[in-house]
């Protein structure tokens, strides 16, 4: 796990969390998936074509999503002020704006381990969601 300076965001993490607003490639949000499941049990991803991006996920509503997303970019969480929206099962994500949602071609869960890998998280994102 990274270690972090109290208030100061880590540039990578901040890096990372981007390809949860904006589509990216398979290898960016394997390698920021990867980096949350460090400390995250369960993580969102979804497709868009050859086009990916992914979220910080809580299953137990909106309310924890600052806490944890605060702590995956290594900040104080009143620091943290986030957009959420809540899927079918009542799991909550990070959406910066919860009223124009883009839909994607496929999403999915994913269980994370503490020790998985870019590489062994593209392969479970391929296999769950399917494309390149």
């Amino acid at each position: 796990m990274t270690d972090f300076t109290p208030g100061i965001a880590d540039p990578e993490r901040v890096h990372m969390i981007q390809s949860s607003r904006t589509w990216s490639t398979l290898k960016t949000v394997a390698k920021a998936v990867a980096g949350a499941g460090e400390t995250q049990p369960i993580a969102y991803v979804e497709r868009r074509a050859d086009e990916y991006r992914w979220s910080l996920a809580a299953k137990g509503g909106g309310y924890p999503l600052p806490r944890i997303s605060a702590r995956f970019l290594g900040v104080d969480h009143q620091r943290a002020y986030v957009g959420f929206r809540t899927l079918p099962d009542g799991t909550a994500i990070l959406c910066e704006d919860p009223a124009n949602v883009e839909v994607p071609d496929r999403w999915a869960l994913l269980e994370l381990g503490g020790s998985a890998t870019a590489a062994s998280v593209a392969w479970q994102i391929r296999t769950v969601l399917g494309g390149a």
